[in-house]
């Protein structure tokens, strides 16, 4: 094991701080809009990822993966792009739907792990973990364009409060500059 030091700006903590905390206020002043700016982010990224690979499929002799997979998926992952920048409500909608995937299938996990493991503490505490996420998947599933905009929202607070958080630390940093000490392992 071996010690990495990352040096820490109080300069830089602040403003990434500043930069969360406009961008919370974004989200939650205009949601409507951020949604849409995230879902053509993702537009965008999957046509570029969809260029580059279909791209190294084309152009590469030899490669780890056979070249009509990768010139497959990067056409595949181009049609989700255009469709996510001609559709963006679609898809907004159809994350949110993803996301009550999720919570539906973790909920009921807690859910049964708290009934099947008798011994354990807490159980109580994980079965109604459990059912506020099948809660949520629920009301995500018959609310999906009110899910969406409360995702941004969710977003928001978090980018908000987050920022805050690293603005104080910046501040509170004082003129020196701190060292962080990380365990890595090499």
């Amino acid at each position: 094991m071996d010690y990495l030091y990352s040096i820490v700006d109080r300069k830089s903590l602040a403003l990434r701080g500043l930069v969360a905390v406009i961008f919370g206020v974004i989200a939650l002043v205009a949601t409507g809009f951020v949604l849409d700016f995230l879902v053509y982010v993702f537009g965008f990224f999957a046509i570029i990822s969809g260029i580059l690979t279909a791209g190294i499929g084309l152009s590469s002799e030899k490669t780890e993966l056979p070249r009509w997979l990768l010139v497959t998926t990067g056409i595949l992952s181009i049609l989700v792009g255009i469709f996510a920048l001609v559709t963006p409500l679609i898809v907004a909608i159809a994350l949110t739907l993803f996301v009550a995937a999720w919570f539906l299938i973790t909920g009921v996990t807690d859910i049964g792990l708290a009934i099947s493991h008798k011994k354990t503490h807490h159980r109580i505490l994980l079965a109604l973990s459990g059912i506020a996420g099948v809660v949520v998947a629920i009301i995500l599933v018959f609310t999906p364009l009110s899910g969406a905009y409360t995702l941004v929202w969710v977003l928001g607070i978090y980018a908000v409060a987050a920022g805050f958080i690293s603005i104080f630390l910046g501040l509170s940093l004082g003129n020196e500059k701190s060292a962080i000490k990380k365990l890595t392992s090499l």
